[in-house]
């Protein structure tokens, strides 16, 4: 899964329990690729566990988690919403320099006691689903409750959690193994026609994701390591080869001879011909 590689997972399995078991509410992760990390202390409620078994294929939970998920990174801010049974949910969206991540969610509660006639219009609506009713009911009213005031300060503490999850790099923002990757396939292929987006595709993130990450991990971007090679490989081959400056300008993936001069002369304080000259007279001796 994509997402083990950008997030810190048990890490924030373990704030997910912490946040359960302090507040007494279930909240939960939902990724950028919809995958869910569940804490394990509280989970999902009782009542939206048979739901999401017997209702609808589950599509309709699914469905509501999503949509509850896309509204709040459209706003970029908290969403309270309430799902199509009727409970309260609220979501925050995470994003790392402007990359959504993911969707921290608040739920399921009620934001009134349960009552008897809150769950004649739920029995309404499942009564023609294979759904065990009694059992439905008895989850129904242990839902668990809390007030609006109640729930403005959980939402409070769950965005500072949110910061925390971010500036304490929980959300992986120097993943080694993917840096590597990228050295390794540069390496290997710096003679050919690389872009930053083609490289992001092959690890499965953004072209602007990867930017950062690659020059958080080298101290260097990934186009001043690209061409770093490149200049490497083409001193070896003058170096090694009588190859001219044009081919091997076209050898290390640089078609424009003159770009290549300019850039060999800034990196090596000398042009690639007078450098060539200068190997040349001292092989003579």
């Amino acid at each position: 899964m994509r997402f083990k590689e950008i997030i810190k997972y048990d890490d924030l399995k373990k704030v997910l329990d912490n946040f359960s078991i302090v507040t007494g509410i279930s909240t939960n992760f939902l990724t950028a690729e919809n995958e869910w990390i569940e804490n394990e202390k509280k989970g999902t409620c009782e009542f939206c566990k048979i739901m999401k078994q017997n209702y609808n294929g589950g599509m309709a939970c699914r469905n509501s988690d999503i949509q509850g998920s896309m509204c709040a990174q459209q706003k970029k801010d908290i969403h309270i919403y309430k799902c199509h049974m009727g409970l309260t949910e609220v979501t925050i969206p995470l994003f790392f320099n402007n990359i959504f991540i993911g969707t921290l969610f608040i739920g399921q509660i009620l934001d009134r006691e349960p009552t008897p006639d809150m769950w004649d219009k739920i029995e309404i609506l499942v009564s023609s689903e294979p759904i065990d009713i009694s059992k439905l009911k008895d989850a129904f009213f242990k839902i668990t409750y809390i007030s609006e005031e109640k729930l403005m300060y959980v939402i409070e503490m769950l965005n500072i959690v949110a910061k925390y999850i971010i500036d304490s790099e929980m959300i992986r923002i120097s993943s080694l193994s993917t840096i590597k990757k990228v050295e390794e396939y540069i390496k290997n292929n710096y003679m050919n026609n690389i872009t930053l987006e083609d490289i992001a595709n092959l690890v499965y993130l953004s072209p602007t994701y990867l930017s950062y990450l690659f020059k958080k991990q080298t101290g260097i971007t990934f186009k001043e390591y690209l061409i770093g090679q490149r200049l490497k490989k083409a001193q070896e081959l003058m170096d090694n080869t009588d190859y001219s400056i044009g081919e091997i300008s076209k050898l290390v993936g640089i078609d424009d001879q003159n770009y290549f001069s300019r850039l060999f002369k800034a990196k090596y304080g000398i042009s690639p011909l007078n450098y060539k000259k200068i190997k040349q007279n001292l092989d003579g001796y």
